[in-house]
């Protein structure tokens, strides 16, 4: 009877979580949508491309590594520019270690390769409510919707790029969708410190070759939320 009731909890909070970044999905939908076109318009072959969204799984690294593959820059310069652009996953592993302490490896791995911006914040928004039961289970649900989501319009932005329009105009309606979903995140002094570095370096980076000033913005960051939740500890 107890194994039943803990399975009817964590479906419960599985459909409680995917429910939790619905609002966060029109938003992941048009960046994937955005991503799978310029991978595809580039010259990327549809096998690569897909690789791309089903194994790097980050429209941000993504972006910013495309213009240097389409210029032919080498291959080291790719893989530091996307390891600058996902350093905020350094934070968040730091984030998610006190609730995947116990789970198991394989479990933990996968959650871990998962967990992006929308669901990591979904979670940390439903931890401020009260107490939290199944919350893996709450995290998961979150990821597996938005995986869907990314997965999904990516891969119809690849298939589809030959039909599909992309100018500028996509461009913005992906961007204004972001905005959508980052605003309602911006609580507390690390979130908005790195909120404000990041958009310093990006205005000041926008010329910079092969988009470094992305992998710059990102990399700030991260560096701005460290800082400020270390200043806000202290005090």
């Amino acid at each position: 009877m107890a194994s039943l009731i803990r399975r009817g909890v964590r479906r419960a909070q599985f459909i409680a979580g995917a429910r939790a970044v619905a609002s966060s999905l029109p938003g992941m939908a048009a960046w994937g949508l955005v991503t799978g076109i310029a991978m595809t318009k580039i010259g990327l072959a549809l096998a690569p491309a897909l690789g791309l969204t089903f194994v790097v799984y980050s429209g941000t690294s993504q972006l910013a590594v495309l213009p240097m593959l389409a210029g032919g820059a080498a291959v080291a310069a790719m893989v530091a520019t996307a390891f600058v652009a996902n350093l905020r996953f350094v934070v968040y592993s730091a984030t998610l270690a006190p609730h995947l302490r116990r789970v198991p490896l394989p479990l933990r791995l996968a959650t871990g390769f998962v967990t992006i911006d929308g669901p990591l914040a979904a979670l940390m928004l439903r931890r401020r409510t009260g107490r939290l039961v199944q919350r893996v289970a709450f995290l998961n649900g979150a990821n597996a919707a938005t995986w869907v989501a990314w997965c999904g319009s990516s891969t119809l932005g690849i298939v589809g790029a030959a039909v599909l329009p992309f100018g500028p105009e996509l461009g913005y309606v992906a961007v204004l969708a972001l905005l959508g979903m980052a605003l309602p995140l911006l609580a507390g002094r690390p979130a908005w410190a790195a909120a404000l570095a990041s958009a310093a370096v990006a205005i000041a980076g926008i010329d910079w070759p092969h988009r470094l000033g992305t992998a710059a913005a990102v990399a700030a960051g991260v560096v701005a939320a460290l800082v400020a939740g270390r200043g806000a500890r202290a005090r």
